[in-house]
């Protein structure tokens, strides 16, 4: 959810190789390169206005975004070009986007839209309960199934749909609905491929791991004893890690097998945060105060912090190639 901090920061997003992530802010919009930590493109107030929320698709040209002024439209932007190449305009604002390559989930206050790209033209719609959390998770993966995740209208449990079997501008088939939790949910998330689906409830205390075809659970992943406001849910791109951070200050990297665990604490502010690898033996978790942590870990338990940066303050880099 777009948030206004201190920082100026409404919201980050990591695209979904996680190479790269977008910050947007009440003065514009950035894109960040993660390893090396370099900033690929800088908007000012003047080009964009304040900024909500953006997803960038993989590391091609193309940015979603939503402006604060406009938060019932969605603009496609090209970055090469520097210039608008579609619009939609829904009834109700948009309370998050997640992307694949072809298509876009809109969440909106009681359905999912899913538009394909670039034309944003409809191709599927799902109810979703007016009261949960703007949760969406999609399987990005270009040659795997086109699942998408989200809250079902029974507390704790979400819905998966098939997308590439949706009829344009119609919901054509039944989604498959998932009991998860016995109390609400508030983060999931979705491996590249589908195969599998993280999910935490309120209570925050575990993560637990499904098999999307079985609908079965495979692992439960403790994250503590005390409840947590979990903020983010991660997998690797083969599936096999799971990262996750929460309002503890804390991330925790395990094996999706669920045979070891890595804690590390990033800092000891509770500031809404995001996590996810940059390769099979590190992660870097971004935060709304504007500070970027990278983590090195190993099988054997070891875990120390690499890197450390205020990615607000890092500038253009002429020698980086885009």
């Amino acid at each position: 959810m777009a948030r206004r901090r201190s920082s100026g920061i409404t919201s980050l997003a990591f695209n979904q190789n996680q190479g790269c992530f977008t910050c947007c802010l009440t003065s514009g919009l950035r894109v960040y390169n993660v390893d090396p930590l370099v900033e690929k493109a800088h908007y000012s107030k003047e080009e964009l206005g304040e900024v909500s929320l953006c997803e960038m698709v993989f590391r091609t040209n193309w940015l979603l975004l939503v402006r604060a002024r406009r938060p019932c439209s969605l603009m496609l932007l090209d970055d090469q070009q520097r210039a608008f190449k579609a619009e939609v305009l829904f009834k109700s604002p948009i309370r998050a986007l997640r992307a694949r390559k072809d298509k876009v989930a809109v969440v909106l206050t009681s359905s999912i839209q899913v538009l394909s790209l670039p034309s944003l033209q409809r191709v599927a719609l799902l109810r979703t309960p007016a009261s949960s959390r703007p949760l969406c998770s999609l399987a990005t993966d270009p040659n795997a199934v086109q699942l998408l995740a989200a809250p079902a209208h029974r507390k704790g449990s979400l819905q998966l749909l098939d997308i590439s079997r949706a009829v344009k501008g119609a919901q054509s088939s039944s989604p498959a609905v998932v009991g998860c939790h016995q109390t609400d949910l508030v983060c999931l998330s979705l491996s590249a491929n589908g195969a599998k689906l993280a999910t935490a409830s309120e209570r925050g205390t575990i993560i637990r791991l499904w098999d999307t075809s079985t609908k079965q659970m495979i692992h439960e992943l403790r994250r503590g004893s005390d409840y947590a406001d979990v903020y983010c849910i991660n997998f690797n791109w083969s599936g096999s890690l799971v990262c996750c951070v929460s309002d503890k200050g804390t991330l925790h990297v395990w094996a999706a097998r669920g045979s070891y665990a890595h804690v590390c604490a990033p800092a000891a502010s509770s500031t809404r945060a995001l996590c996810a690898f940059s390769d099979d033996s590190s992660a870097v978790v971004i935060s709304e105060d504007g500070t970027f942590h990278k983590f090195t870990f190993s099988a054997e338990g070891s875990c120390h912090r690499s890197d450390f940066e205020y990615f607000l303050q890092v500038g253009d880099d002429d020698e980086f190639l885009h």
